[in-house]
């Protein structure tokens, strides 16, 4: 209970901060939904009654028609406040689910990325995503006004009314909508819990429709003839799934159908009541005709309050999904000024493994990489290369040893001034489907209109012709129809990204690996040659490069198993001997 208050109340102060307006209007519109029954039940007795008299000549046409124009009056306005009202809250409420999804964007950007190595967080957001999906967050605050306001409003009015003909009309009123807080309280959770349990699949469900979507996999999936096996198992995937939610949509529709009919039950009680109040001359005619309207009224307000209320607790728990996503820890950012690299990183005994496996990634690394020297760090896929520059970057966090620059431990630096010194590019390097010139100045956007700076980098990664027959202002990738470009010509737009930046280390996770080892070997010797001021970490399975470099540390198993210069591992006769020796007739 204390979890579903104060995710009732986070959502309701986020309500009133993000649309302070449409709340206003929201308040104004559920007071006078709720008193507009009264007031009409009232204005329509009298109108009844003075009809009645007119009849008999004892009240005026013209009172009759007073009393008409009020009605009518009210009728219009209340419509046209109504109209109003709905679209400025349709409004606030799309500004409302735009405030939260722009919430969920802000916590990715913050979460540890350890955290995207677990399944865990995928489900969390998954669930996030349907809370937003059912417009969840907007439901809590319009439930909990119609049961504040409309329904107690509304229901105390009537009920005032109502009263001054009989005590009976009010428990008659409650009993016969009873029903529905308890069809919703019990539907709505077993619904929540279908929802929930369903992340999973659904997630899946998304992924096998990608396949179809992507332009690479649905080549493959079309080469290799397993378009209609992918397209099995989403269709299996979506029944299954859909299979559940139309099992909850038909106990739902059942059981509305006997709260309906009890209702109706109550209804016809309602006006077996009047009819006999009226007979036994206890109320007029008019108040006749006003009892069967206010006891329709206030049976629709009883109702909505109950199956608000009903709903209310399902809607919380989504919310609570949501906030749970939301609520996940940040990236602690916080930490020691860095300055820049003055002496030397550190590696010392390093280990790592990553959740929900028993297996170690990386197992006792020691290494030093002195200021300005060109490192190679080789071996085979699967040996451990890329973990161990997300640890030496800080990406991810050590399970044992150390990561010391200058003798300060990178967990400690502050990432804001530590990223401000850093430029990587990795294997899995982003294709930005976006002009030419935002390519390369993503890497730092506050240069995007240095056109001397973006050119060089360009013709420095080997794109002069890119640019001589596209322009800097050139939308890249077939999506909008833009230049669409060669897999070697990204692979070069993330080196030039990645030498635009200004930094003191810079680190290559095999962003050249689709590309032919020799041209590799010419635009690595040209990056080393750029990078001569620089620190740099390259990782590959080619040993191309190594002639090129300081030193070689080569991988394998997750180990460190060995580390030199060229000639010095080749006089090992051991793994790297192994590696050049196989990849040798490929630059000669």
């Amino acid at each position: 209970m204390k979890q579903k208050l104060n995710t009732y109340f986070r959502v309701i102060k986020i309500y009133f901060r993000v649309i302070p307006g449409t709340a206003i209007v929201t308040l104004i519109n559920y007071i006078l939904q709720g008193l507009f029954p009264a007031f009409t039940a009232l204005v329509l007795s009298r109108l009844f009654d003075t009809a009645s008299g007119v009849v008999q000549g004892a009240d005026t046409a013209r009172k009759l028609l007073t009393y008409g124009l009020i009605y009518l009056a009210a009728y219009v306005l209340n419509n046209f406040w109504g109209f109003i009202s709905n679209i400025v809250m349709s409004i606030g409420a799309d500004k409302n689910q735009v405030n939260y999804r722009y919430e969920i964007c802000k916590k990715f950007a913050k979460l540890p990325l350890i955290d995207f190595e677990n399944s865990e967080l995928k489900d969390k957001h998954r669930r996030a995503e349907q809370c937003l999906y059912q417009g969840t967050m907007n439901q809590v605050t319009q439930c909990s006004f119609r049961i504040v306001i409309v329904g107690l409003v509304g229901m105390f009015t009537v009920s005032a009314v109502l009263a001054q003909y009989s005590l009976l009309f009010l428990p008659l009123c409650l009993l016969s909508v009873l029903p529905y807080c308890i069809a919703r309280l019990v539907r709505g959770q077993q619904f929540y819990l279908t929802v929930r349990a369903q992340a999973k699949k659904t997630r899946r469900m998304q992924y096998l429709w990608g396949l179809f979507t992507d332009r690479r996999t649905n080549k493959e999936l079309r080469t290799f003839g397993a378009d209609d096996y992918v397209l099995n198992q989403w269709r299996a995937a979506r029944d299954e799934t859909q299979a559940e939610i139309w099992e909850q949509s038909h106990k739902d529709a059942v059981s509305f159908a006997l709260c309906d009919a009890f209702r109706l039950v109550g209804y016809g009680a309602c006006i077996a009541l009047a009819l006999w109040l009226t007979l036994r001359g206890d109320v007029s005619v008019g108040v006749f005709g006003a009892c069967i309207s206010a006891f329709m009224s206030l049976q629709s307000q009883t109702m909505s309050v109950l199956v608000n209320g009903g709903s209310l607790p399902s809607h919380l728990a989504f919310a609570a999904d949501y906030f749970e996503f939301i609520d996940l820890p940040d990236e602690q950012t916080g930490g020691s000024y860095y300055g820049g690299l003055r002496d030397q990183i550190e590696l010392r005994n390093v280990s790592f493994k990553y959740p929900n496996t028993n297996e170690y990634a990386v197992r006792n690394v020691s290494l030093t990489i002195p200021k300005g020297k060109k490192i190679a760090i080789l071996g085979e896929n699967g040996s451990g290369k890329t973990t161990l520059t997300k640890l030496l970057l800080g990406l991810l966090p050590v399970s044992d040893g150390t990561i010391l620059y200058d003798g300060g431990n990178v967990d400690t630096l502050d990432k804001m001034s530590f990223y401000r010194t850093v430029s990587a590019v990795s294997q899995n390097f982003v294709r930005y489907t976006l002009p030419l010139r935002e390519n390369i100045a993503m890497s730092d956007v506050d240069r995007l209109n240095d056109d001397t700076a973006i050119e060089s980098a360009l013709r420095d990664a080997g794109l002069s012709d890119l640019l001589d027959d596209v322009g800097l202002d050139a939308e890249l990738g077939n999506a909008y129809g833009g230049a669409d470009i060669s897999g070697g010509q990204w692979q070069k737009l993330a080196i030039a990204r990645g030498l635009f930046r200004p930094s003191e280390l810079i680190v290559l996770d095999e962003p050249t690996s689709a590309l032919d080892p020799l041209i590799e070997t010419e635009i690595l010797s040209k990056f080393i040659e750029l990078a001569r001021e620089k620190t740099a970490v390259i990782i590959s399975h080619r040993v191309g490069l190594c002639r090129l470099v300081d030193q070689i540390a080569v991988m394998k198993d997750g180990t460190l198993v060995e580390f030199g210069t060229h000639d010095e591992l080749l006089s090992q006769n051991g793994e790297y001997t192994r590696l050049f020796t196989a990849q040798e007739k490929w630059y000669k």
